[in-house]
């Protein structure tokens, strides 16, 4: 009976078994370190694209915050041209609707039956003060001045009896809201207001004059003996 050894051959076997799991253990784990490296170089490479986002974010923040700086003060000149040029408006409006309230005062004063001795302006606000020989006069002049585009309305603030030269008159107190007509009113007063052509037409100078003179006589600008000499004749 032949007797055969199977322990040299079972060893073998198990060793190449065993140095066959230890090769697919060294080459799983050579994988896996290969995986983690280049998962990790990813990452990194990602990493590295993001700060390098976020360098230039940065620096766009920096250049528009600077854009935004201009952009702020560029506003807040504005702003400020806005109100200086709204000012010059205000100002230029004001200046145009004394000048006509003086030429309307002027134009509409009876100078022979009554004369001014204040005018004051604020505002829109128009206070007049004057003297005359009776209250129809007054009352003609408030009618009068209510028919004005400047003056809006016209309230008798006071009226008395005072002597001057010997003689009773009415001195008047007259308070009236002015202001700029609108548009189809300037129209209006354009259209009913005729117009001069070739050397009957004034110069401008020659208009302002005018007007000064008128206003000047609507005060009544003259001596206290001119005055009485005027109320002795219109009290005849």
């Amino acid at each position: 009976m032949i007797r055969i050894n199977l322990l040299p051959v079972r060893e073998i076997k198990r060793r190449i078994r065993a140095r066959q799991q230890i090769t697919f253990f060294v080459l799983g784990l050579i994988a896996l370190l290969v995986f983690l490296g280049l998962a990790g170089f990813l990452q990194a490479n990602k990493a590295s694209r993001l700060q390098q986002e976020l360098t230039r974010i940065k620096q766009e923040k920096q250049r528009y915050a600077k854009v935004l700086r201009e952009i702020k003060k560029l506003e807040k000149d504005k702003n400020l041209l806005e109100k200086q040029i709204a000012i010059i408006h205000k100002l230029k409006s004001e200046s145009s609707l004394t000048v006509h309230i003086l030429d309307e005062v002027a134009n509409r004063t009876p100078t022979k039956r009554m004369w001014l001795t204040s005018l004051s302006q604020k505002g829109n606000t128009l206070k007049l003060k004057g003297m005359a020989l009776d209250n129809r006069t007054i009352a003609g002049y408030m009618e009068s001045l209510k028919q004005s585009p400047y003056i809006k309305t016209v309230n008798l603030a006071n009226s008395s009896l005072k002597k001057f030269a010997g003689k009773n008159l009415k001195a008047f107190s007259l308070s009236c809201t002015i202001g700029m007509p609108k548009k189809d009113e300037k129209k209006k007063q354009a259209a009913a207001t005729p117009k001069k052509t070739g050397r009957g037409q004034a110069s401008v100078k020659e208009q302002a004059d005018k007007k000064l003179k008128n206003f000047a006589r609507a005060m009544h600008v003259t001596p206290r003996e001119d005055q009485e000499k005027f109320i002795s004749q219109q009290s005849k």
